[in-house]
């Protein structure tokens, strides 16, 4: 059976109120890209897709092209590239020997620095070694320290979150088989049950029964709230924590603060 993973992940994601521009300042890990998506299909690299704007665009290289090796070197999954492109120098180029309907093509191309969240490389890390990814959203702590806030002000940034959150992994990930989002009606129930509106923080108990009642592995813990700036303005911070509900182990906590 085929593995396709996610060579290129766009993990800045919208948070906020709609229609609103986002200015993110978190703490992304740097990785550096040169903009293709690869698929594994008979143990050959076949790009799938390059991205605007990215260096390998500039330089020529297309979907459908074969990717023979990088640096001299042969690879079978995109982790394998990831390590590569990581433990390079960061002003190293990338030497790529393309097949493009029979025609051998050497591209020698820059790397574009790119920010990534924790979490998103802790996901492709696991599926690209095969494991299975059954991922609970649960939108926590939702606060607004300003006066005169609307009354439907949390169940709208709830909303918003949770549908973001679901189509952007989603959309990264929806060729990988080992990859599924919880159904959100049915974690609804298991927290209203657990009234963690209430409560605010995943306990141990409602970490397994999540995986319990819904088969999931991970959970991504995400809580919300407006504060107050200088000058009357105010700032948003959501914190983002990856867990593994057998362990407890978080995986990944991400922050970003979003000014609007």
């Amino acid at each position: 059976m085929r593995k396709i993973s996610t060579l290129i992940l766009y993990l800045g994601l919208l948070v906020g109120c709609a229609g609103g521009q986002t200015h993110p300042e978190t703490n992304d890990v740097e990785v550096m890209r040169i903009g293709l998506r690869s698929e594994n299909i008979n143990n050959k690299m076949v790009v799938k897709e390059v991205m605007k704007g990215f260096p390998a665009e500039r330089a020529g290289i297309k979907r459908g092209d074969v990717v023979f090796s990088i640096n001299g070197k042969k690879f079978k999954n995109d982790l394998e590239i990831l390590s590569l492109m990581n433990n390079m120098q960061r002003s190293d180029h990338v030497l790529l020997v393309i097949n493009r309907n029979g025609k051998q093509i050497n591209f020698d191309v820059e790397r574009k620095v790119v920010k990534v969240r924790l979490r998103g490389i802790s996901i492709l890390k696991l599926l690209a070694k095969n494991n299975k990814v059954s991922l609970a959203i649960v939108i926590g702590r939702v606060n607004n320290t300003f006066p005169n806030t609307p009354a439907d002000w949390a169940d709208s940034i709830r909303n918003t979150l949770q549908s973001e959150e679901e189509s952007f992994y989603l959309a990264a990930f929806e060729n990988n088989e080992n990859f599924s989002i919880v159904d959100r009606m049915q974690l609804i129930q298991i927290l209203y049950e657990y009234q963690f509106d209430q409560v605010g923080f995943i306990s141990d108990e409602l970490r397994m029964k999540i995986g319990e009642m819904t088969g999931a592995t991970h959970i991504l813990d995400i809580s919300y709230a407006r504060v107050r700036g200088r000058s009357n303005s105010y700032k948003d911070v959501m914190n983002a924590r990856l867990i593994e509900i057998k362990s407890g182990t978080v995986l990944a906590d991400d922050e970003m603060t979003v000014r609007l």
